[in-house]
């Protein structure tokens, strides 16, 4: 006798008509808000952004004109360990260093001032340059997008970024002052501090160059300083 096997079927229940027709009204108006914005943010978004960039341009402008201006700072020094301190030895090293950087002697005394001419810097200029290009071009980006029926045009203005460099290169020669004043021992015998006023640059060259330290500061030597 053979079994028969019997199978059921069991019928899932169709959702009702209403719920397709909402479905389908909903997927349709998703894709039409899509179809309509076209770039998925809102236009305030681009204007905003706009904004920020548009802030950012007297930022620029304000770093080209510092550029070319002294930035004077006042300093205390001490010798790093194993240098001489002798008072001869100290000046003719600070003499020597102002010489060969251009610079002469205009007045002797307690504090000795050496005048000399900061020149260009190619290397300023080219950094200069660089930063501009880079500025100007997230503003064209921006303007492409906010106006777009500039296009790509906007983008042109990073042709005006070497105006930054002709700007710093005309107008950064320039007269600087660097005032010294070394303090000495109590028994005279020793420089137990150098005091030096002027444009930062040549400050922090001094310090490089005479293997000086500033007083309460610990120096660290950076990764490409030998």
């Amino acid at each position: 006798m053979e079994a028969c096997a019997s199978t059921s079927r069991v019928l899932l229940p169709f959702p009702p008509r209403a719920s397709l027709d909402s479905a389908a009204v909903l997927l349709d108006a998703a894709v039409g808000a899509g179809a309509g914005t076209g770039t998925g943010y809102s236009q305030a978004s681009y204007y905003t952004s706009l904004g920020l960039f548009v802030l950012s341009v007297p930022g620029l402008w304000s770093l080209i004109k510092r550029s070319v201006k002294s930035k004077i700072v006042q300093k205390t020094f001490v010798r790093e360990e194993g240098q001489p301190t002798a008072p001869s030895l100290v000046a003719g090293e600070i003499l020597s260093f102002f010489t060969r950087n251009s610079f002469a002697v205009s007045d002797r005394g307690e504090v000795i001032t050496f005048e000399g001419s900061m020149t260009p810097s190619s290397a300023q200029a080219a950094l200069l340059t660089f930063c501009t290009v880079i500025s100007l071009g997230s503003v064209g980006l921006v303007l492409s997008i906010a106006v777009p029926e500039g296009g790509n045009n906007w983008f042109w203005l990073m042709t005006l970024s070497p105006l930054a460099g002709v700007y710093y290169w005309t107008k950064a020669s320039r007269k600087e002052e660097i005032k010294v004043k070394m303090v000495l021992s109590d028994d005279g015998n020793n420089v137990s501090e150098i005091l030096v006023r002027g444009d930062d640059v040549q400050v922090e060259q001094m310090r490089r160059e005479l293997k000086m330290s500033e007083k309460g500061m610990i120096y660290v030597k950076g990764i490409f300083e030998t």
